[in-house]
């Protein structure tokens, strides 16, 4: 993949809450060798169509942890999988995740029997990461755990520049320490308050920082301005659904 196509786009930047501009979280990666999702919450399967990407297209899905509106959309993407008249998968899909991924997976797939959601034309890996760090391919990510809830972040570094994203997280050290030195970060600013992000920011001194998780309407201006304000050089950006930013630039 050139450079000028290899891109981070934010399927969705929303939570549970059903709201018509926003789904639930999920976000789109495109590098040169490998193209991954991170988290498939609510509404990513109908984005990943919108974007015009084919089953066979997403053989790699990271979960950041295991709550509906980071998960959902594993159901509708394994029925299409199977039963698309149009586009049947024939590559296998790994599902990589924190702990408890292989229970968890399998006890989705069991409510819809065993047909349903799974083909002879190609397999489904569960990958349980144990450590904080994993491989896809020749490429390296870090899998930092966040609290309050058994969720982990994902740090990776693409053309000399080191990205990350939150997952569900909040305001805490674990999170500063996760990002600092990072050079482009999509975070969870839903739980924490608009306070805590500029804080956050100002720490951190990430160059672009993407709120997304977003409970609440937050007034881009006013938490640049007050960012500004407290010493932050970078770029706070609120995220929509289908905003796209190249990677290395």
């Amino acid at each position: 993949m050139s450079a000028e196509k290899q891109k981070i786009t934010l399927l969705g930047t929303g939570t549970c809450q059903l709201q018509e501009h926003r789904t639930s979280s999920s976000v789109l990666v495109e590098l040169e060798d490998v193209l991954f999702v991170y988290d498939i919450g609510r509404g990513t399967t109908l984005r990943l169509a919108a974007l015009d990407l084919k089953q066979d297209d997403i053989q790699y899905i990271v979960l950041s942890h295991f709550h509906p509106d980071h998960v959902s959309d594993l159901v509708p993407l394994l029925h299409a999988s199977c039963w698309s008249r149009t586009d049947p998968r024939s590559k296998d899909l790994h599902i990589y995740g924190p702990m408890g991924l292989e229970v968890q997976i399998m006890r989705l797939m069991s409510l819809f029997g065993p047909d349903e959601l799974k083909r002879d034309t190609f397999n489904v890996f569960l990958h349980e990461i144990r450590e904080d760090r994993f491989t896809i391919g020749k490429r390296n990510f870090s899998f930092v755990h966040l609290p309050p809830v058994n969720n982990r972040g994902l740090k990776f570094e693409a053309n000399g520049k080191q990205y990350a994203f939150t997952g569900d997280s909040n305001f805490h050290q674990q999170e500063i320490d996760f990002l600092k030195g990072v050079d482009f970060a999509v975070v969870d600013a839903g739980h924490p308050t608009d306070d805590e992000v500029v804080q956050l920011a100002v720490e951190t001194q990430v160059p672009t920082m993407i709120l997304s998780h977003l409970y609440r309407e937050t007034d881009e201006g006013e938490i640049r301005q007050k960012a500004r304000h407290l010493g932050y050089k970078g770029e706070l950006i609120v995220g929509k659904d289908l905003m796209s930013f190249k990677i290395g630039s």
